[in-house]
């Protein structure tokens, strides 16, 4: 949680000061709201599961109650996603306050992730093994310490937890087929793959060899959500730490585009087929590898 500057309410009974931008303005909405819903900040804690001191620094505007919290107030005091947007604006504005902003500084607190992959699957979705072959053919010659600018994400996990984002990842059969790995790595990864899409909250859709000129050749790009109405993109780069954009038409250009390469990408089922049917063939054919 990030602290934000207090405005002076103590006891959650009396109205929080003038709303302002940040979290003033959120704070203020909360109040407005439990106020009109007629609830007392005991009560709305024991609903949202958290505690009465905390909501009362919410709604003096001193904290940043993450977007777990900010849906459960948002819910709970039917608002239909206002209290939601207020909580996203307020946090991508303190966020991108910072320079430079990175993935890892936005990606904790998005609530849906689609990621498109022409060439390589993104670092979430590898196993240890298939990661460490890639990062030995893109960065032969650097040592281990020297990668310190690059973003280091958590990789997906099948169980997942309660609140995690949802995942949608399109991926070009090329980003599948040349591998930088030994067979049996490059089939484990395609195992891997296949059971995050059985998964809850996780979706892959493949673009197939020979798709053909597509709006995607121009590279990776991941838009992040964190409301309805506020989201970012990433755009990966081959050194450092990549990209982050929040020039509202150009999120909305990459919104449009993830949902057009989607539109030309197999349905999820067809998709789980395909990547059944490229580890099968691992056991019989050489994999291509991109050290060749």
């Amino acid at each position: 949680m990030a602290a934000g500057r207090a405005i002076g309410m103590s006891n959650g009974d009396g109205p929080p000061a003038e709303p302002g931008a940040g979290w003033e303005g959120f704070g203020a909405r909360v109040w407005a709201a439990r106020k009109q819903q007629h609830f007392q900040l005991g009560m709305l804690a024991d609903i949202t599961l958290t505690t009465q001191e905390l909501l009362q620094e919410v709604e003096a505007g001193d904290l940043d109650p993450g977007r777990r919290l900010a849906q459960d107030l948002d819910r709970t005091l039917n608002c239909g996603g206002r209290l939601w947007d207020a909580w996203a604006q307020a946090h991508l504005t303190e966020l991108l306050r910072r320079r430079p902003v990175t993935v890892t500084d936005v990606l904790p607190e998005a609530f849906q992730v689609r990621a498109y992959a022409p060439l390589v699957l993104p670092a979430p979705y590898l196993t240890s093994s298939y990661q460490a072959a890639l990062e030995q053919v893109e960065h032969p010659m650097e040592s281990a310490h020297l990668d310190g600018d690059r973003p280091h994400l958590p990789r997906l996990s099948v169980a997942g937890t309660g609140g995690a984002p949802f995942h949608c990842l399109v991926v070009d059969d090329t980003a599948l087929t040349r591998s930088p790995a030994e067979p049996e790595v490059t089939r484990a990864q395609l195992t891997h793959l296949h059971h995050l899409a059985q998964a809850d909250g996780i979706s892959v859709h493949l673009l197939p060899d020979g798709t053909g000129f597509h709006p995607g050749l121009g590279g990776a790009f991941w838009t992040l959500s964190f409301s309805p109405s506020h989201s970012l993109v990433y755009i990966p780069h081959p050194r450092g730490p990549g990209q982050v954009i929040s020039e509202v038409s150009q999120v909305k250009s990459y919104t449009d585009l993830f949902a057009t390469l989607q539109g030309a990408a197999l349905p999820v089922e067809e998709s789980q087929h395909r990547l059944v049917e490229l580890a099968s063939r691992i056991c019989s054919t050489p994999t291509r590898s991109l050290t060749k």
